[in-house]
């Protein structure tokens, strides 16, 4: 299978002002895609100066919104301006999303439905929006932003983990559908990562499980997910011990076992 070429494609990225979008928009403008930027109206300036940077270093147009996709209409704005500023999207990276660490009934109810709404409706939508249009074309591609999180458990960032199980079911089963087209969908599974995501949540500096999977650098995790993706993987989680705990591990661990041992290792 021949790599999927990105030059004069027009690519919508949210979460686009930090962390591993930020990292992807430098991949995609690197390789002469188009690019539709969006992330939370706080981080305005921020993305309209990285936008700039793009456009200076590699010869790309970058668009920049900033619409909060936990609103009622949020994604349907974005999907139409976007579509107005460059035209027909040929890939879209959902990668906005948000984290928070902590016992369930303890953290404010109010933030855990913006979680929801960000991780999980906002990306549906964005998804469904996008397949219409790649449906129309006969070709597109998806990056949707899931988490090793996905794959069982997760104490102590429950709503998180959860939101994270539906971007991996739905992504996996929406793709299995597509079959037989020039459409695919990436569900892309990174560990833990140095991310403003991290540093906003709560969470403890140090964890027991950070001595298996690691703290990731969010420049790393987008590289090695912007080649799953080129490479039209469907499934990516990087690292071989990652895989091998999230793939394989969990899958033969009794659940009680599995819940008291993310217990354990979630635990600052």
């Amino acid at each position: 299978m021949s790599k999927y070429n990105v030059k004069g494609k027009n690519v919508l990225i949210t979460g686009a002002a930090s962390g591993i979008g930020k990292e992807f928009c430098s991949l995609f403008a690197a390789d002469g895609a188009s690019l539709v930027l969006d992330d939370m109206p706080a981080k305005k300036e921020a993305l309209e100066g990285w936008a700039k940077e793009l456009e200076g270093k590699f010869g790309i147009k970058a668009c920049v919104f900033n619409i909060d996709l936990s609103t009622d209409n949020g994604p349907e704005r974005l999907y139409d301006s976007a579509r107005e500023a460059l035209g027909n999207i040929d890939v879209l990276l959902n990668d906005a999303g948000t984290f928070h660490y902590g016992n369930f009934t303890d953290i404010d109810y109010n933030k855990q439905v913006f979680m929801v709404r960000t991780n999980a409706l906002a990306l549906f939508k964005l998804t469904w929006l996008a397949l219409q249009d790649m449906k129309k074309a006969g070709s597109g591609r998806i990056i949707n932003m899931s988490s090793c999180s996905a794959f069982q458990p997760t104490v102590y960032h429950a709503v998180y983990g959860a939101s994270k199980a539906f971007v991996q079911s739905l992504s996996e089963t929406v793709n299995a559908e597509l079959a037989g087209t020039d459409i695919r969908i990436l569900a892309f599974c990174p560990p833990y990562t140095k991310t403003p995501l991290i540093k906003d949540a709560n969470q403890p500096e140090k964890l027991p499980w950070f001595a298996i999977s690691g703290l990731w650098d969010p420049a790393v995790i987008a590289r090695q997910g912007y080649k799953a993706f080129k490479d039209g993987k469907t499934v990516f989680i990087p690292g071989p011990m990652n895989w091998l705990m999230h793939s394989v591990v969990v899958r033969l661990t009794p659940h009680n076992m599995l819940n008291a041992t993310s217990k354990l290792m979630m635990k600052g």
